[in-house]
């Protein structure tokens, strides 16, 4: 039996550029799991103020389901990736939707002019950054391709540490929140399919940042803007350790502006 080939990045953006130059599905830029992320698009889609002359920014779109559910609905649908093969390959999986347009850039160097964006999203990206104060630099970027009566998407942010007490109880939790049926699902495309399809095995450091939900709430307000926050929904229940949050500028009588 040929030795399983092994692929090994230093960080997530050599990840995605394996992901996106190894792997045909698709899905692998997410969680393989193309029914979670579905199901995760469309709440967030439900949270934003779209209007038909919208321009939206996804900072980290992972397959682009999320421009999938919103190009038809919006202006303009614009994706920014550090890979280069992500891009690439987002560029080919879009190349429909004549609305949707993908460059190569960071979350704290987002490759836009000021003020150009109604919405923008960032979801399950911050927790991958090494630090609180890369953190901190990419929320300055965010705010400042956003319009003034824009609002900011903040998903799956870790308020509390989430592999502290080791991967087990990290597990646990996961069990819990998706409910059995789902879990073993979540499991079965992560580890066991690709296992059985003879696929790469791809290993990457895995990072455990959070930020205390008040930490984040404080960081908004610096920047200008007034919060809505709720716990990030998972399969089946609430999730332990993640928020969601919505962030839209004040008004001048102190009220978050019309579009929140």
């Amino acid at each position: 039996m040929a030795e399983r080939k092994r692929l090994s990045a230093r960080n997530h953006q050599e990840a995605y550029d394996l992901w996106a130059s190894h792997f045909d599905d698709p899905a692998l830029m997410t969680n393989r799991d193309n029914r979670a992320t579905l199901k995760k698009m469309t709440h967030i889609a439900e949270r934003l103020p779209i209007s038909p002359d919208a321009r939206l920014l996804d900072v980290g779109p992972g397959d682009g389901t999320l421009f999938r559910l919103l190009a038809p609905r919006v202006a303009r649908c614009c994706g920014v990736d550090p890979s280069a093969a992500a891009v690439a390959k987002l560029e080919s999986l879009l190349q429909d939707h004549e609305n949707v347009e993908f460059r190569v850039g960071t979350a704290a160097a987002i490759p836009f002019e000021d003020d150009t964006f109604d919405i923008v999203v960032i979801n399950s990206v911050l927790h991958m950054f090494e630090t609180r104060d890369h953190i901190v630099e990419a929320m300055r970027d965010l705010a400042r391709v956003c319009k003034a009566d824009g609002a900011i998407y903040v998903g799956e942010l870790p308020f509390r540490s989430e592999l502290g007490k080791g991967v087990l109880r990290h597990l646990g939790r996961k069990l819990y929140e998706y409910g059995f049926v789902a879990f073993a699902r979540l499991m079965s495309t992560i580890y066991l399919k690709p296992v059985l399809r003879g696929e790469p095995i791809l290993t990457y450091p895995m990072t455990n940042l959070f930020v205390p939900m008040a930490d984040f709430v404080a960081l908004s307000a610096d920047l200008g803007f007034q919060v809505q926050h709720w716990r990030h929904r998972e399969w089946r229940r609430p999730s332990l350790t993640r928020n969601d949050y919505l962030l839209s500028h004040a008004s001048p009588n102190g009220d978050p502006s019309p579009n929140s």
